[in-house]
């Protein structure tokens, strides 16, 4: 069962714009995770992927030319091969890379298939839909300090420097080297993702460098990732994942800017802007031996550093905001915010999983709420996730309570207004008064310009001004 943790690892670890799909070894489709930009139809029709004889699911796919169903019957890893998918209003043309899930006994349990979006195109038109055009503008920010990021990123991506972006789980790195990809003269050229943390270790020599037919038992002519992307751009998620054996071998093949396949005896020459990936401090990791230094000071020319949630808290609003919108979208539904309550879990929260866990929190609320607001009830795993990180009664009470407004004013527990309401009653326009008092003064921590508050808030400055001066704000 151990090959279940290896799953679990690489869907956890599965980036935001590569699409994932888990098959088991009779073809049915046990994961699906749709790349980014497939278009709304395309993630609807995702919901009913699962659980489906996979050469169901698209009419194209067949027994011959399905590198899934080839990997289950032969082991062997496909790379890069492009496929041309049809759905009921796009033309889908994707890059997979597909590998054995084995157990144990080396026995072939299933497959993994990550694709890659490469262009859309509506049915009946000759329009082509370019899911990259915007890639930078998907990093919704108001943050001084990723607001600089964006800029650095637009002049990092004019040259070819290899370039490292750190960065914890779930802050957006893809987003940012996809970035470097679109806006510099490579865009018309692959963009190869590789996450380093998502293969098996002894499958990563030949991926990288490809094998030559009769190299060894089995092995048929493929390119490897240098090759697929020459010209472009190659992109090393979870470097950090590497053995630093393989970090040597690669060393030498970037010194060089040429390849041998397994198995082969000549070189290939390539052209290939390499961006990396960390999810932890490159320089503590070449400190610790975890990364050599030779091989830290080959791909990190350049140094992006993306801030976590945490230390950009006046985007957690403006995050939420976005994503609300994003599902109205694709679930059509008409969810207008969060409710009180949830806002204040939402902006005390510290967020350890970043962007990613406050979009999965959310997309969660939408498969379980029925109002016009994202109540607590459908965020009870973040209230959970709080009692296990030590929160205490206390805690809780802080998430609503702040020194202009008296906590006693601020009880939120049903159960506390339902005996509040039967023995002494309570003053709603004092509670209501004090709840507004909350949100303007956190409001107003987060930007002292009152334009910009108001705006945060959707109201006008002049308003803004006049419910200060009446709550006795300054």
């Amino acid at each position: 069962m151990d090959y279940l943790k290896e799953v679990n690892r690489i869907i956890s670890s599965s980036d935001s714009v590569a699409g994932l799909m888990v098959v088991n070894k009779e073809g049915i489709v046990e994961y699906y995770k749709p790349c980014r930009n497939f278009g709304i139809d395309e993630l609807e029709f995702g919901k009913n992927v699962r659980g489906k004889y996979l050469l169901d699911v698209y009419k194209e796919i067949t027994a011959d030319n399905s590198t899934v169903m080839k990997t289950l019957k032969t082991g062997q890893v496909t790379i890069g091969q492009q496929q041309t998918l049809t759905t009921d209003h796009f033309q889908l043309t994707i890059s997979s890379t597909t590998y054995p899930i084995l157990d144990q006994d080396g026995s072939i349990q299933g497959a993994i298939d990550v694709a890659r979006l490469l262009d859309r195109k509506k049915i009946g038109t000759d329009e082509n839909v370019n899911p990259h055009l915007s890639i930078l503008d998907d990093i919704v920010t108001q943050n001084e300090e990723m607001s600089r990021l964006k800029r650095i990123v637009r002049e990092v991506a004019k040259n070819d420097s290899p370039t490292i972006i750190y960065g914890e789980t779930g802050t957006g790195k893809e987003l940012v080297a996809e970035a470097l990809h679109t806006l510099s003269s490579r865009k018309n050229r692959p963009f190869i993702s590789q996450n380093c943390a998502a293969i098996p270790s002894n499958l990563l020599e030949s991926l990288f460098f490809g094998t030559e037919k009769g190299g060894f038992t089995g092995a048929e002519s493929k390119k490897g990732l240098f090759e697929l992307a020459d010209g472009g751009t190659l992109f090393l998620d979870e470097v950090n994942s590497m053995d630093v054996s393989m970090q040597a071998k690669l060393l030498k093949v970037l010194e060089e800017q040429k390849v041998r396949r397994v198995g082969g005896k000549e070189d290939i020459k390539f052209d290939v802007r390499i961006v990396s990936a960390s999810n932890e401090n490159p320089e503590m990791l070449t400190n610790k031996g975890k990364i050599r230094s030779d091989f830290y000071y080959r791909i990190g020319v350049v140094k992006l550093m993306l801030p976590p949630l945490r230390e950009r808290p006046e985007d957690i609003l403006l995050l939420t905001d976005h994503f609300i919108k994003v599902f109205n979208q694709k679930m059509n539904k008409h969810i207008k915010g969060l409710t009180q309550m949830t806002l204040h879990l939402f902006t005390k929260w510290r967020w350890p999983g970043n962007v990613r866990e406050l979009k999965n929190t959310i997309e969660s609320a939408f498969n379980m709420e029925d109002s016009d607001f994202i109540t607590l009830d459908s965020v009870q795993d973040l209230l959970q996730k709080i009692e296990e990180d030590g929160a205490t009664a206390r805690n809780v009470q802080e998430i609503v309570q702040t020194d202009s407004v008296e906590s006693k004013d601020l009880i939120f527990s049903p159960e506390a207004i339902k005996e509040m309401l039967s023995t002494n009653g309570v003053n709603l326009k004092q509670m209501m008064e004090n709840y507004e008092s909350f949100i303007l003064t956190e409001a107003l921590k987060q930007d002292r310009k009152l334009a910009k508050v108001a705006a945060r808030l959707s109201i006008s400055p002049q308003k803004l001004q006049y419910r200060m001066e009446k709550l006795n704000l300054k």
